[in-house]
């Protein structure tokens, strides 16, 4: 069973205890009972911060409460501040908690609550309530109120001893939490315990940190240590837990967290030990830790939803928790992390990636080694800044996205910022198809149900499965693609770009095709294919890239493998009528491809040009925007264009594209667009050509 992730809740029943604590408890409750409590008795159990002194203590209370059991008071100090309050709060709280104990305990009561009146700072003022009428503010008023005072409480004193003494069991006051409290704060608690402490029946259980304490309390030629000796008659210190032990309710506890994450989970098993023992244990440094580590854990994963590695998060949910400055470095230096070395020969990193990481490094004291640890094992691409450390290229950026890891800037920034960004929305979907890529039906269904304009961005992120596509997924995952690719929408995509979105396609495709060992099964795959994509351009992108052309073709099939894929596709194309191709987006293609094959081939071509629809199509796509920009000037200017040659090979010649021109204005309607090309056409076709190419 798995810690339970509640935070810095201690433990209140000796069934929790995991520390092996439980017989301390009840040896000490045994202690407890038997000490001489004739004038009182002070018990301190001592610890760090966070060693478990409260659960302890709530098992010694556990134990008490066996029979005869003895009453047990809290005060909590942390709740009040100066010593007003505290003295004051103090017999209150006891008083109240006293009233509602029966028999003798309930009746000493009114007597504690008395006492406690006379011994609050508030009644040593003289110059308040009827004492101003009585003796106004002189100093002698002031003598007679002290000695009154002094009467009254050594008499009140005299009595509750009595009524203490009558008592046939001691009761047991708690206080814990001193170590909370600040310097002044603390003195005044051992000064109010070492006041009521000699009272009869009375035993105090302290909880506090030694080194804290006595460093409040030396002062005035007094050490803290000489002073709590006069104070505390017994105590106990707190078992150090093992590392051994810290370790297990450690895995314990993240187990407990895993256990309530209803999404799936990548846990890397090989990392972890590496990450375990060089960034959390180092910085889990008891039981408290613990449960605030798994705590944070389980909000961070449900978060997360399973998006990351989990071996990640538990490495920089330690940090955040416990070394907040180093996980600001983290955050301010994520783009030095991250960024992988260039791999050209000769290429140095970032001097200010290397500064900003070597001031990481001295700005963590006292968490050096884990500052280095969480680069080489959470941010590896960081390790080309530290001595020794490995170079890694850009490819492995793939791989860490693959991964879920943290290395990669999407990761990193998802858990940064809980926000999903596009890319990684786009590498989300692309993760769910490859989990499918085997299958065309339900591949085509994930598909459909991706917003068109995100379609290209999810195949782009195919890629990164590219080493792991099985052979299996060739035939499915190639046609449902390749029917995509003519729906993908155009992009605007700069002066610089050389992609569009029928080449991520066909690089996903490549990548599936080259998963295959042999000429023979490429063909065998190809003509599985042809039958199930739907355009015909689409079917030529295929038979070229596996084929031989020059500047096109991989060569994956055999020269006459590929010559015999033309030819069905050169079989299928002269079946075709107008109205079945003329909605291909990539026609003005597949009709170029066409003029190239034999001429007997290409009869089939006159009946097409017949039909005005078709005609309107093919100028459309020769159109297009020639981007220009003067040396002088960062300005872009746009200017039309005609693929105007390859309109002449299309169809023959001048004369033969004017009557084109003339039948698809038939068709045109009222359409911008539409209306620009036809008149950009006839320019051309009247020997117009653009001044700048």
């Amino acid at each position: 069973m798995g810690v339970a992730t509640t935070g810095d809740n201690p433990i209140k029943d000796p069934a929790e205890d995991t520390l092996g604590r439980a017989s301390l408890a009840r040896h000490l409750a045994v202690e407890l009972r038997h000490l001489d409590t004739s004038e009182g008795s002070v018990f301190a159990v001592i610890g760090p911060w966070g060693s478990g002194k409260t659960s302890l203590i709530n098992m010694i209370r556990h134990n008490l409460g066996d029979n005869p059991a003895l009453a047990v008071l809290d005060f909590n100090p942390w709740m009040f501040s100066g010593t007003e309050q505290l003295v004051d709060s103090f017999f209150a709280e006891l008083s109240a908690q006293l009233g509602e104990k029966p028999g003798k305990l309930g009746k000493i009561a009114s007597e504690l609550d008395a006492y406690g009146e006379l011994l609050s700072p508030l009644g040593v003022v003289p110059f308040v309530g009827p004492w101003v009428a009585r003796f106004g503010s002189s100093a002698k008023a002031i003598k007679k109120f002290h000695e009154r005072r002094k009467q009254s409480v050594t008499q009140r004193r005299a009595v509750l001893a009595d009524k203490l003494s009558e008592l046939e069991h001691p009761f047991v006051v708690v206080i814990d939490d001193i170590d909370r409290l600040d310097s002044n704060e603390i003195r005044d608690i051992f000064k109010l315990v070492r006041l009521t402490a000699s009272f009869p029946n009375v035993i105090y259980l302290l909880a506090f940190d030694r080194e804290r304490v006595e460093q409040a309390l030396t002062g005035d030629g007094l050490t803290g240590r000489n002073y709590l000796e006069k104070i505390v008659q017994a105590s106990v210190d707190i078992p150090a837990v093992s590392d051994k032990l810290l370790i297990s309710q450690l895995t314990n506890a993240l187990d407990g967290a895993l256990s309530d994450i209803s999404s799936e989970v990548r846990f890397d098993q090989d990392r972890w030990p590496d990450v375990l023992f060089e960034i959390v244990h180092p910085l889990v440094r008891n039981m408290r830790d613990v449960r605030r580590f798994a705590a944070s854990i389980r909000g961070t994963l449900r978060s997360l939803e399973g998006a990351v590695e989990v071996v990640d998060i538990f490495g920089l949910e330690a940090v955040r928790v416990f070394a907040p400055d180093l996980f600001r470095a983290v955050a301010t230096n994520r783009v030095a992390l991250t960024t992988t070395r260039s791999i050209h020969v000769g290429s140095r990193p970032s001097e200010a990636h290397t500064a900003a990481i070597s001031t990481m490094l001295k700005d963590s004291p006292g968490h050096e080694k884990v500052a280095e640890a969480l680069i080489r094992r959470i941010f590896p691409a960081g390790e080309q800044y530290l001595q020794g450390g490995t170079n890694y290229g850009p490819d492995w950026q793939k791989r860490w996205l693959k991964d879920r890891r943290l290395a990669h800037p999407h990761m990193l920034a998802l858990y940064l910022e809980q926000l999903v960004g596009d890319d990684l929305l786009a590498f989300n979907d692309a993760e769910r198809a490859f989990a499918v890529f085997s299958d065309a039906d339900q591949l085509a269904t994930l598909f459909a149900e991706i917003p068109l304009a995100n379609r290209e961005d999810v195949i782009t992120s195919l890629e990164t499965f590219e080493g792991d596509y099985p052979v299996e997924a060739v035939v499915p995952a190639s046609a449902v693609l390749l029917n995509i690719m003519p729906t993908l929408p155009e992009r605007d995509r700069g002066m610089f770009s050389f992609s569009d979105g029928r080449l991520v396609v066909t690089r996903v495709v490549l990548r599936l095709f080259q998963r295959l060992d042999n000429p023979a099964a490429v063909e065998d795959a190809v003509k599985q294919i042809l039958p199930q994509v739907e355009m015909l351009s689409s079917k030529l992108e295929l038979i070229h890239m596996v084929g031989h052309r020059e500047h096109v073709g991989h060569k994956l099939a055999s020269e006459e493998g590929g010559k015999v894929l033309e030819d069905i596709l050169s079989g299928q194309l002269q079946e075709v009528v107008a109205t079945d191709i003329r909605e291909d987006p990539g026609l003005f293609r597949i009709l170029l491809w066409a003029r190239e094959r034999p001429e007997n081939e290409q009869g089939f071509m006159t009946a097409l040009f017949s039909e005005p629809t078709l005609n309107l199509s093919l100028l459309l796509q020769s159109y297009g925007e020639a981007r220009i920009q003067a040396m002088d000037s960062r300005a872009v200017t746009r200017e039309p264009r005609l693929s105007w040659e390859a309109l002449e090979q299309v169809y023959g010649s001048e004369a033969a594209i004017r009557d084109a021109i003339e039948s698809a204005q038939t068709v045109a309607g009222d359409h911008e667009l539409t209306n620009r090309v036809l008149d950009l056409a006839r320019k051309y076709s009247e020997g117009w050509r653009p001044e700048r190419f």
